[in-house]
């Protein structure tokens, strides 16, 4: 097998290859709590915020509200979440986790702590809180990048 030089493939080649093999690990560790990445984070995200609407959710997701509507149906038929109207304004659902939801939450949580062991493993903590402050700020760059070219 032909095997490319990771020492020579730029950063955002890298991040992709990792990111890609990250997200094929933890869609295992997901499969086996009969859920997938997408309703993972929905579900803790929810977790964090108690209620969101569709469009805030998705913003917090960085993906488009469309591209969430099938994990979020999907959600409230099997009874993770509900669809309640917001009280100010009664055009915008509101969605929250149900006792369900919140239960899966200690499973969502060991599996994003297993791949952390995973992701880490031969890492200080030093190390470990040096790369989340760096992808912080990647992060924070692409942020004000985007608020740019939308200006």
């Amino acid at each position: 097998m032909l095997r490319c030089d990771m020492k020579e493939i730029p950063i955002l080649g890298l991040i992709g290859i990792v990111a890609h093999r990250a997200m094929n690990s933890a869609k295992g560790m997901y499969q086996e709590l009969d859920m997938n990445r997408s309703q993972a984070s929905v579900l803790f995200t929810l977790f964090q915020c108690e209620s969101m609407s569709q469009k805030e959710l998705a913003s917090q997701l960085n993906v488009t509200a469309p591209s969430i509507t099938s994990s979020i149906q999907k959600m409230e038929k099997a009874g993770y979440i509900t669809r309640r109207p917001d009280l100010q304004d009664q055009r915008v659902m509101r969605l929250t986790l149900t006792e369900k939801g919140r239960s899966c939450i200690q499973s969502v949580k060991e599996v994003a702590d297993r791949m952390e062991q995973i992701l880490f493993e031969g890492m200080n903590l030093e190390e470990k809180l040096l790369f989340r402050r760096l992808m912080l700020q990647i992060n924070e760059n692409l942020e004000n990048y985007e608020r740019k070219e939308k200006a």
